[in-house]
């Protein structure tokens, strides 16, 4: 069973009879290999850990990296009135789980002595909250906010406020707003929508001291840790449960830590009424990758240094002394001081089974330094690397970043030695290294390691509340960069194998990690935000010069991981950062050097539309127009269109060779215009691909599961047509269903109201859909059968329709086309198991044209669009309009002429008997009903007890032993070639989608 993602604390949960399965996250999960294990990090894989007490089945997919959001305006009253009261250029995106606008910037509402006066700012971002609800927190009321960040950091005042629904703190929720020369010009949402517990407020409480010795008992079953602590139950919160395309709900919860030791801290949300764990979220934060201590520069087969042993209490003249950051004490003549790895910034523990040297003396002397030198013992070294890295990255932190970050100055807790290998972890309040194994070095002996574990200390510090979230792809990304600032080297931990080589490479020569595609495993995720800053400190060092071009990046680096919820939503952070007068719309001092390092990675705020007009059949060609928007015009280097190429080949089908390309033309930077050739009485698959100048490259349609438009040119006849405007489709003969309310098709007005529906129809006012009111339910049925239609003696025919489907890969959950009880159309699958993602998300009405003629032998159509779903993830389903059902006037069953549809046509001599060409065209074959010379029997496609699928007789023994029936196989289908070969006719759409699916995000 496979369960759904919840967010944003990117925990995992699922029903199973009634019981909580729990998941841990890997979300938090910060590790450069899946723990435990020895694999390169280039083909590792983290995926939801089930615990230890779980069934094997329970195994969860991928958790989703990271929120999906689309830039772009969204037709709405409310985007409306937040436009007309601000005035100016604005841009929005849009969380495509919630449907709340994630981030609006822009020109800027003028707010007199609002980033001197904490004071005049809240009372500004209240109104605004107050006056845009709809759009930033649907459902919810201003007094449901509260105000707990109002922050001035010399450049922009940021106010951030947490939400709260019937009392509860909402996990996640928050809505934020930058003010920057008194201009409010960036506002940012993570709220929760229509946050509703009525069912879980009326239940009765457990008592604390019960609901605390239930959860204990429940989470030390759960995770094997039947000895851990485990704190009171905190006060009751409100858990989202959020998956890709929709909330799933809402449920009122407790939270509880349990403590295992090295073996990991979790926190846990469990039932009030029955002490039953929810989720449960793992705080321990992995990594791996080769450090050097006091003793290497940074790992063992390097150079060795002496570095001061900054803080560390020692006792000298048996004095308790404090070593001075730059490691000197006073001495007035020869003597010994004796010292452990403890001291005011860093306390290193020994978590091995037989501890070594703690502490150590040594002769000291005015000008003659006292080196504590434990090369000979690895455990030994890996206590001294450790501590002195630990006090590089501080310092380089307070220099360099923010050097009023008060976990700077707080003694850190970093464990040594523990009794596993290659691996490494921040817990959320200690640093956690693994001994070293035949394959890996002792972690503990790796500064580059040591420096990305404090930087998932440093990214949780810095987050603000209730504005920004330590989100698990970015959070390794974040790490990275802040080792590699530290060294100066894109190449990130070597060492770790025991070789010279990086466990990764940030600034790769030949490859850039792109978003989406490169979306994955954590630390391969990492590598789109790591790679975006390199990028950034590359070209700011080259422009501006060593020393400024670092403190701008690391300025914009501290804005992004102060404010950002995941790595697309820096962008907009990192201009805000970079802002001079509170403007967007009129750019930043550095915007063209952002904009180019976002865009080498996949990133840009880029939309645009494809149109083709109505053309009639005797057009031989038709134009098509590209029509670009919210490039930026400052930034021609960058995010100026090199060129629009128009493909166009005869089917939509992967592997379809090209028919042909050409370059459009440029009407002006934002608008292109080509011709496509119209084939004649057939279909046509085209894309539209853009280049960039910079060499990145965008297709539309923007449908990984489905790259091609489609369209038709021919003389057609319609057999059947609807818009659904004008009458009730059930009154038409349309059959509308499903197991559920929320999955079965409906009629009725668009509403927008899941994240991948419609917000309009794409004719006249209505459609059919399922689920008006937003996504499809998990484990749920549904199906939209159309009248039957009467097909005479046409030999081609055609369903052609308008269509907006969003679906998960075809693995889980299934559209289909069903025609004559034959599957004649279902969505794409990546092939890849439970690791398969290629969802189909239409994000516009596409036409779509498919042939009905090889699934009709003789009879009326019965056409039926169906859905099924499983426990996972749901999106919005089918949605239809302007359906019709048309025949190819040239091509007639009967008349002689053997047209490309037709196996056979003997004109008078067509008919329903033995070894003749059949009434509908078609060559004899098994299945048909009708025994021809080369079969024993034929009783139709399934077979029966005596006839079997292939049209040979079943052997039967005699009574007593015989009265039994056989296997009757699966029907065949006649090749619509010609061949008479028997052929599946279920086609498989779409491209590979290259990203992981919901790490979810780790």
């Amino acid at each position: 069973m496979r369960l759904p993602v919840v967010h944003p604390m990117r925990l995992l949960v699922a029903r199973v009879l009634g019981a909580a399965v729990l998941v841990t996250a890997v979300a938090p999960a910060y590790a450069v290999l899946p723990h435990g294990t020895g694999a390169p990090a280039s083909t590792a894989r983290i995926a939801a850990t089930t615990l230890a007490a779980l069934p094997a089945a329970h195994v969860a997919r991928p958790l989703r990296v990271m929120r999906a959001v689309t830039v772009g305006v969204r037709p709405s009253a409310a985007w409306r009135a937040f436009t007309t009261r601000a005035g100016g250029a604005w841009s929005v995106s849009y969380d495509d789980a919630t449907g709340v606008a994630a981030q609006i910037w822009g020109e800027g509402i003028a707010v007199a002595g609002a980033s001197a006066s904490p004071a005049i700012a809240e009372a500004a971002a209240r109104l605004a909250l107050a006056q845009n609800l709809e759009l930033l927190a649907p459902g919810a009321a201003v007094t449901d906010f509260e105000l707990v960040t109002n922050v001035d950091d010399g450049e922009i005042r940021t106010l951030g406020f947490v939400q709260r629904a019937g009392g509860h703190r909402v996990i996640g929720g928050q809505v934020s707003f930058r003010f920057k020369r008194d201009r409010l010009f960036v506002i940012a949402s993570q709220a929760l929508p229509r946050v509703a517990t009525a069912g879980s407020q009326q239940r009765a409480r457990l008592d604390r001291a019960d609901l605390a010795a239930r959860a204990t008992t429940a989470l030390r079953a759960a995770l094997a840790l039947p000895a851990a602590p485990v704190t009171p139950p905190g006060d009751e919160v409100i858990l989202p449960l959020v998956g890709d395309a929709g909330v799933l709900g809402y449920r009122v919860v407790v939270p509880i830590v349990i403590d295992g030791g090295v073996d990991g801290k979790y926190l846990a949300y469990v039932d009030p009424a029955s002490g039953e764990p929810i989720a449960v979220e793992q705080q321990n934060q992995y990594e791996t990758a080769r450090v050097l201590y006091r003793g290497v520069e940074r790992y063992p087969g390097g150079a060795r240094l002496d570095r001061p042993a900054a803080g560390a209490h020692v006792l000298l003249n048996d004095v308790a002394t404090t070593v001075a950051a730059d490691g000197t004490v006073t001495v007035d003549a020869p003597t010994t001081v004796v010292t452990a790895v403890e001291g005011e910034l860093v306390k290193v523990v020994d978590r091995s089974t037989i501890p070594g040297q703690l502490a150590v003396t040594l002769p000291i002397a005015p000008g003659v330094d006292a080196v504590w030198d434990e090369s000979a013992s690895p455990p030994n070294d890996a206590r001294l690397v450790t501590y002195t890295s630990v006090v590089v990255a501080k310092e380089y932190v307070r220099a360099q970043l923010d050097p009023t970050l008060p976990f700077l100055d707080q003694q850190l807790t970093a464990n040594v030695n523990i009794d596993a290998a290659c691996n490494a972890f921040f817990d959320g309040t200690s640093l956690n290294f693994f001994r070293a194994s035949g394959t890996c070095e002792n972690t503990g002996r790796l500064a580059d390691v040591v420096y990305h574990e404090f930087g998932h200390g440093v990214h949780a510090a810095e987050v603000m509340a209730g504005v920004g979230v330590v989100e698990p792809g970015m959070g390794e990304g974040v790490a990275d960069f802040l080792a590699a600032s530290i060294t100066g080297d894109p190449r990130v931990g070597p060492g770790f194998k025991l070789t010279d080589q990086p466990i990764r490479d940030i600034d790769p020569s030949d490859s850039e990690a792109l978003y989406p595609q490169g979306v994955g495993e954590v630390h391969i995720t990492g590598l789109i935000f790591s790679g975006v800053f390199w990028d950034l400190r590359t070209a700011a060092i080259r422009e501006l010069g060593a020393d400024a071009g670092i403190a701008l990046t690391n300025k914009l680096y501290l804005a992004a991981i102060r404010r950002g919820i995941d790595i697309p939503s820096t962008f907009v952070e990192v201009l805000a950062a970079d802002d001079d007068d509170g403007d967007l719309a009129n750019g930043t001092p550095h915007e063209c050097l952002i904009r180019a390092a976002y865009a080498r990675h996949g990133m840009r705020t880029f939309s645009g539309t494809v149109t083709v007009p109505a053309f009639a059949p005797a057009d031989t060609t038709v134009p098509v127009r590209v029509a670009l928007a919210d490039l930026s015009p400052r930034c021609p280097a960058v995010d100026t269109v090199d060129h629009v190429t128009l493909i166009w080949k005869p089917s939509p089908q992967p592997g379809q060779p090209m028919e042909g390309e050409a370059k459009m033309t440029m009407v002006d930077p934002l608008h292109y215009e080509g011709v496509l050739p119209l084939p004649v009485q057939a279909p046509l698959a085209y894309q539209a691909r853009v280049k960039f100048s910079d060499g990145s490259l965008f297709r539309f349609p923007d449908n990984y599961a489905d790259r091609y438009y489609q369209l038709y040119r021919g003389d057609t006849v319609p057999l059947y047509c609807t818009t659904f405007d004008d009458t009730d489709p059930v009154t038409d003969g349309w059959t509308l269903g499903g197991t559920t309310a929320e999955s079965a098709f409906e009629w009725g007005a668009p509403t927008g109201a899941g994240a991948t529906d419609p917000k309009a129809p794409f004719s006249g006012a209505k459609i059919i859909a399922q689920n008006l009111a937003g996504d499809y339910s998990p484990d749920a049925q549904a199906s939209a059968r159309m009248p039957t239609i009467e097909v005479g003696t046409w030999s081609d025919v055609r369903l052609q329709y308008r269509r907006w489907l969003a679906t998960e890969d075809s693995h889980f959950d299934h559209a289909h086309i069903v025609v004559n009880d034959q599957v004649a159309w279902s969505n794409a699958t990546a092939d890849n198991g439970d690791g398969s993602a290629l969802a189909h998300v239409d994000k516009e009405w596409r036409f779509q044209d498919l042939p009905l003629s090889y699934y009709n032998r003789g009879e009326p159509l019965r056409i039926e669009f169906t859905h099924d779903s499983d426990p996972g993830l749901q999106f919005g389903g089918w949605a239809l309009d302007d359906v019709c059902v048309v025949a190819n006037v040239h091509s007639i069953c009967g008349d002689g002429e053997r047209s490309p549809t037709e196996a056979c046509d003997d004109a008078a001599q067509n008919a329903n008997v033995p070894n003749a060409c059949r009434t509908w065209c078609a060559l004899p074959a098994c299945g048909d009903g009708i025994l021809d010379d080369h079969e024993q029997c034929d009783v139709g496609a399934a077979g029966d007890a005596d006839c079997s699928s292939t049209c040979q007789l079943i052997p039967h023994l005699p009574p007593p032993d015989g009265g039994g029936c056989c296997s009757t196989g699966t029907g065949a289908v006649t090749d619509p070639s010609g061949t008479g070969a028997a052929t599946g006719l279920a086609l498989v759409m779409g491209a590979v989608l290259a990203r992981r699916r919901r790490h979810r995000r780790r």
